[in-house]
């Protein structure tokens, strides 16, 4: 018996979800199907994230393909795969798989969009033939290396001259583009020529000398780098690639946002979400003041009624909404905390005092999600030393095959820990928890470091989303102060995968110089499609493959 046979009730529920013809009591029985088995849990899981994979490939009727040659032309067709070498995988430049809309607008007249398209393709088409005749003159670079270079299908090498196409090297390659520059290609390297001044590299290692301060671009599965005009390495011949650049290089990631971000600079009264949809509803325990960063930031008093509603997210069962995240996941946020820290409250002697940052709750039950400041005391459900007492920042989560864990911070000061008093300071902190699915890495960061963290097996899946509420300040699933936040927050960021350590520690800096994590303006209420990163000058730069971003530097060996 497969799988699916052996899951067919699951799999029937989880059609029903995909077509969104679930019902109350599917429900109800997927819950009672999924506890307690982590085989049923991951196959609904796989299921899941397949419907999910097959949503995101389906594409429109008619496409839009860029030729670039040295200026771009513009074609449109049918939407099909390409069928003209099927054995070569081009990888293209796309934006984050998760596409993020500030806000709605309306649709333009299929008229006039249809003629503005004939003009862009008419003007496009024009310059392209006039550029293409230069190219046929000059092509694109000088060979200095004989017989090194394939041609893998497209492509043209003419009396040592290089034309538009795409190549392999068959052994080290040198070559100088026609602005000059020379470049180098080691062994087994695979590249798409654009023109003299863009550059895929599909796979290898390629290096820049002789650089004439031209900027030239370069693009790979998970960046695009700007040379800025400098020599440049870029190897990609290890899982994570490896940039060394001489000057002002910059990359810009293919994943960045978050899927959520609360800057709390709206002055509208609802809590606007710069990267989604998940907009917050304000409750009368929740004070604006002065930002930590920006103009504003919210003062919660401890109270029932201390708290942010931001919603589901759209969920509706494990696994579904914006909260639901598929290679892991962080949650960041600014915070002044006046957290006390008492061992019980008053109202019973079971719950401890404990103040949430955000929480994810409700209907997910044990697929919740937390960050909070919590005095703990010993609990099966604290991982992986359920023997911790006292105040603590933890981090909850649910692994398949593990249940629902809380990582603790403890905050005692010792092994180079921050301790309570220095959290409570009266200053900005900045606190975050991450978890990389790839790695089975969870860790708790504070102010840029990491300071508690454990190993999962690499490639352990998480379960987070669905119905339940998400609140900052507090907990969705209490109508009274026990898990209230007291304090200020600020820069609350929800992300679908890990980020990086070397991102972390920038976010916190340019939250310690009165900046957004990303440095870039909000005035139009929405994060840009794309940043610039700067690439540390003569360091060696480790880029992490799933995201485009900077995960580590280090000095260049001498």
């Amino acid at each position: 018996m497969n799988r699916s046979d052996k899951f067919e009730k699951i799999r029937n529920i989880a059609d029903a979800i995909c077509a969104k013809e679930v019902n109350p009591e599917q429900i109800n029985n997927l819950d009672n199907l999924l506890r307690g088995d982590p085989d049923a849990q991951q196959f609904y899981y796989d299921y899941i994230e397949m419907h999910i994979h097959m949503k995101a490939e389906v594409g429109p009727s008619m496409e839009v393909v860029r030729r670039r040659l040295q200026v771009d032309e513009v074609i449109f067709r049918p939407s099909t795969h390409n069928t003209e070498n099927p054995q070569i995988a081009t990888p293209t430049t796309t934006l984050n798989q998760i596409t993020h809309h500030s806000a709605s607008r309306r649709g333009v007249p299929i008229k006039w969009l249809i003629i503005s398209i004939l003009l862009t393709a008419a003007i496009a088409a024009v310059f392209a033939l006039g550029f293409l005749h230069n190219e046929k003159q000059a092509g694109v670079a000088e060979l200095f290396t004989e017989d090194a270079l394939r041609i893998e299908g497209q492509g043209k090498i003419e009396s040592n001259r290089i034309y538009p196409g795409i190549y392999s090297a068959i052994k080290p390659v040198t070559m100088m583009l026609t602005s000059g520059e020379e470049l180098t290609l080691a062994k087994n390297t695979f590249i798409k020529l654009y023109n003299s001044a863009e550059i895929e590299i599909i796979r290898g290692h390629l290096s820049v000398k002789q650089a004439t301060g031209k900027n030239l671009i370069f693009n790979t599965p998970s960046f695009t780098l700007h040379s800025g005009g400098e020599e440049i390495s870029i190897d990609l011949t290890k899982q994570q690639a490896k940039v060394i650049s001489s000057g002002t290089a910059h990359i810009q990631p293919k994943r960045w946002r978050p899927n959520h971000y609360w800057p709390f600079e709206s002055d509208s009264d609802r809590v606007a979400d710069y990267a989604g949809n998940a907009f917050g509803i304000l409750s009368t325990g929740v004070t604006k003041v002065n930002g930590l960063v920006g103009n504003n930031a919210f003062l919660f008093n401890n109270s029932a009624n201390a708290r942010i509603n931001v919603g589901s997210g759209g969920g509706t069962v494990p696994a579904t909404g914006s909260f639901s995240v598929i290679d892991g996941v962080t949650i960041e946020a600014l915070i002044v905390p006046h957290f006390k820290g008492q061992e019980s409250v008053t109202v019973d002697n079971y719950v401890p005092e404990q103040d949430q940052i955000f929480r994810k709750d409700q209907t997910d039950k044990h697929h919740r999600m937390l960050l909070s400041l919590k005095n703990a005391r010993p609990n099966s459900h604290i991982w992986p030393n359920n023997k911790i007492k006292g105040n603590t920042i933890a981090f909850g989560m649910y692994l398949i095959g593990h249940g629902y864990h809380t990582l603790l911070l403890p905050l005692d000061g010792k092994q180079g820990r921050p301790s309570l008093k220095q959290l409570k300071d009266g200053k900005a902190h900045h606190v975050v928890a991450s978890y990389d699915v790839s790695t089975g890495l969870k860790a708790i960061f504070v102010d840029g470091k990491m300071q508690a963290s454990y190993q999962y097996p690499k490639g352990t899946k998480m379960i987070s989303g669905g119905s339940g509420m998400a609140n900052i300040g507090n907990s969705p699933n209490r109508k009274d102060d026990r898990e209230a936040y007291a304090g200020i927050i600020d820069e609350v960021a929800f992300y679908d995968f890990a980020l990086p350590p070397y991102m972390i520690k920038q976010h916190y800096e340019a939250a310690m110089k009165g900046k957004n994590y990303f440095n870039v303006n909000l005035a139009d209420g929405s994060l840009p499609l794309n940043i610039n990163i700067p690439i540390p000058e003569n360091e060696v730069v480790y880029i992490d493959s799933q995201t485009g971003l900077i995960n580590r530097t280090e000095p260049i060996a001498q």
